[in-house]
């Protein structure tokens, strides 16, 4: 649990770090490289999912194989994204005013909300309306290739909308997810974690195993498969 607790705030760190350095890179006129470096941020949050799965895993199931995969693979932790959602309603459940405080519950649906739509808006950018195109985009951010054969460099390659949506998107994700770690929800979210796993029957490893088979599936069908709308 103690590696998970640190695996989240590593990448909860380095998620803000590349927003914000997207953010300067965005304001000085490197679009291709803040597009680049926005994608970056946003495959650390889906990293992040796959990580969330270890608080539950065991060594030999697939959850502990998915973050193992998720170390590797762009696309793993780009598909991943399409679950967010998912992983920020669980965490503002640990917080104790999703029980007692209605603004909280509401700011938490707002902030999921915006964060669905912004998804939505680059899907209508995105040839293949999935996240795994993102990976392609952020080679067009880093080098310089041949379009129709025209050698172009990033910053003429990558147009400011794209670059911008993209990292409107990954702004939303990290700070919706900065807003629910913080004051100390990170380690409630562990702790609570810690407390179910201690009490979990045969039975339940078993359906959380299930449970998390089903969310891999739909994470492989984000790879091939247009995802229409983010939810």
């Amino acid at each position: 649990m103690d590696f998970v607790e640190d695996a989240f705030l590593a990448c909860w760190t380095n998620a803000n770090d590349l927003v914000m350095s997207a953010k300067l890179l965005l304001d000085n006129g490197f679009h291709g490289l803040a597009l680049s470096v926005s994608v970056l941020a946003l495959e650390e949050l889906g990293k992040l999912f796959c990580i969330d799965g270890l608080l539950f895993a065991r060594s030999d199931d697939h959850k502990a194989e998915a973050y193992v995969k998720s170390l590797k693979s762009h696309a793993t932790k780009l598909s991943s994204l399409t679950l967010l959602p998912y992983l920020l309603g669980n965490i503002a459940g640990a917080d104790p005013r999703i029980k007692s405080e209605a603004r909280f519950t509401q700011a938490v649906a707002i902030a999921v909300k915006d964060l669905q739509e912004r998804g939505n808006v680059l899907f209508r950018l995105l040839p293949n309306t999935s996240f795994h195109d993102l990976d392609n985009l952020k080679q067009q951010g880093f080098y310089a290739q041949p379009y129709n054969n025209v050698f172009k460099a990033p910053s003429h390659a990558i147009s400011k909308e794209t670059s911008e949506v993209v990292y409107s998107l990954a702004w939303r994700a990290t700070t919706t997810l900065d807003f629910l770690l913080k004051d100390g929800n990170l380690k409630r979210y562990i702790d609570a974690a810690r407390l179910v796993r201690e009490k979990m029957t045969e039975e339940q490893h078993q359906w959380v195993e299930r449970m998390g088979k089903e969310f891999s599936h739909l994470s492989d069908e984000a790879e091939t498969q247009p995802e229409n709308d983010y939810q």
